[in-house]
């Protein structure tokens, strides 16, 4: 058994790089930009606003943003220290005609023209030498060669390390980079500047480029340019925090981790998926014995009709119903105790007060619904596949003989019956365990309980991509996990399945 477990957990890293590198390629190749807003206006329609930006370095806070999620770089692979003269020279033609050759008649779309753009400026980190070259040929035309000179500045800016516990190393850097991004800043020159004037800037360009070049990496050799064609790309970036447990922090908010904002919610989505799975194993088990044992009587009909209606009936549907029906302005049966609608708890100011059986009898009132809305869909369809199950065994030859021999009919429905259908039942809810992250989005929206599963639908509509991926992660890691629990309790419940 140990052989297997070892086995599993040595292919759980794998496992894991494979879906996390799916998931960040299908993420990162979706359409749209991860700067754009979602706005709801008056009239309650969603809409997209996308914040424009300048490519070089006119937004410190647009660039800032791009350099710290990564989305200056290319996703998979990096071979932009390869582009030629002709790429760059053509490039920078098209933005300063904004047309897309010398023979089209009409301007580029502004979209397609800002996409260029800020491509473009991404790219400048990477063909440095190409810029200097175009900035320095006086034969090139003064617009060219001005717009050139922007990128210049755009690909020679650096971003400092940001935090408040900061090594001696990384606060250097920061004084180097404060220092040569101001510089770079005074470098480009307006169109109306004269040749002195530009001849000068190309100059201190110059200067500035051969003294920094090799600092800056700016001129790759060959082998340099093999290690950022695999190394600067937006997944390695990713990995290499992940593998420091680095999960990141909120786009909206930078002074929260992902990790401590999942940690804050983890007992709300915890609570509402163990506590459904368990009361859902047990229950179907049992009605899945009664279906079985009544098979073709009105019980097995009955039960059968009954958990068919409730599975096609959606969660959307179940829950405002029991809100308004079942809980506003009731009680719960036999007492005079009125039936939460809302929250996990009382508020803060009553349930700190409260004594820890009074808490317990407080998250029980408050979970009683979103438990019942979470479970019943996922109970109809259990209770149908456990009578499948049991009706499977009751077939088998050897409960015909322990029959036969005048075995108990209870210790054959516990013994045999019951160990062994309930291995498809754990197969089943094995891998659900991932769904503890994702929580469920529409109870914890109307019952207003803040868990996984609305923090992790207003990330998709924030596009954060630190929230985003964790949730894959863990949600893949606990997925796994589950399975491999799985094939454990297969052991326990079959003595005949062995793991080696």
């Amino acid at each position: 058994m140990w052989n297997y477990v070892i086995r599993r957990l040595i292919l759980l890293p794998f496992t894991l790089f494979c879906i996390v590198l799916v998931n960040f390629a299908i993420i990162n190749l979706a359409p749209g930009d991860p700067v754009s807003f979602t706005e709801v206006s008056s009239e309650g329609q969603a809409s997209k606003r996308e914040d424009r930006s300048v490519a070089f370095s006119g937004d410190e806070r647009y660039l800032q943003f791009r350099e710290f999620y990564g989305l200056t770089l290319p996703i998979l692979y990096n071979d932009w220290s390869s582009l030629s003269m002709s790429y760059v020279e053509t490039t920078l033609w098209q933005l300063v005609n904004k047309r897309e050759t010398a023979e089209s008649k009409e301007e580029m779309p502004v979209k397609e023209y800002d996409a260029l753009r800020v491509a473009f400026g991404d790219q400048s980190r990477f063909i440095m030498p190409h810029l200097v070259t175009i900035i320095e040929d006086p034969k090139t035309p003064a617009a060219i060669r001005q717009l050139a000179a922007h990128f210049f500045v755009r690909g020679g800016s650096r971003q400092g390390f940001i935090g408040s516990n900061l090594t001696p190393e990384q606060k250097a850097w920061n004084k180097r980079v404060a220092e040569d991004n101001l510089l770079l800043r005074s470098l480009p020159w307006r169109s109306t500047a004269s040749k002195e004037e530009i001849d000068e800037k190309v100059q201190k360009i110059q200067r500035w480029y051969a003294a920094n070049k090799a600092f800056y990496h700016l001129d790759p050799s060959g082998k340099e340019k093999t290690a950022i064609f695999f190394f600067e790309t937006r997944f390695t970036k990713y990995m290499n925090r992940i593998l420091h447990l680095d999960f990141g922090t909120l786009r909206n908010d930078s002074s929260k981790t992902v990790l401590s904002e999942v940690v804050k919610r983890f007992k709300y989505s915890l609570t509402l998926a163990i506590i459904p799975m368990f009361i859902t194993f047990i229950l179907c088990q049992f009605f899945g014995f009664l279906m079985a044992y009544k098979q073709r009587q009105w019980p097995d009909y009955t039960l059968n009709l009954f958990f068919l209606v409730l599975y096609a009936i959606p969660v959307f549907v179940v829950a405002p119903f029991l809100i308004e029906k079942v809980a506003l302005h009731n009680t719960f049966p036999f007492t005079n105790i009125p039936i939460p609608i809302s929250g996990f708890t009382n508020p803060d100011r009553i349930y700190n007060q409260e004594t820890s059986y009074q808490r317990l009898f407080d998250i029980l009132q408050h979970i009683a619904l979103p438990i019942l809305a979470i479970m019943y869909g996922s109970l109809a369809a259990q209770s149908r596949l456990s009578r499948t199950a049991v009706l499977e065994v009751l077939r088998q030859d050897y409960i015909r003989t322990a029959r036969a021999k005048g075995v108990a009919p209870s210790l054959i429905l516990f013994k045999h019956v019951g160990r062994n259908a309930a291995i498809t039942i754990v197969t089943s809810l094995a891998g659900s365990l991932g769904v503890i992250l994702g929580g469920s989005l529409i109870v914890e929206t109307l019952f207003d309980i803040n868990g996984f599963g609305k923090f992790f639908y207003d990330a998709i509509l924030n596009r954060d991509y630190n929230v985003i991926m964790f949730s894959a992660l863990a949600g893949s890691f606990l997925t796994l996990l589950g399975y491999l629990v799985a094939d454990l309790a297969y052991m326990w419940l079959d003595p005949r399945i062995t793991l080696d």
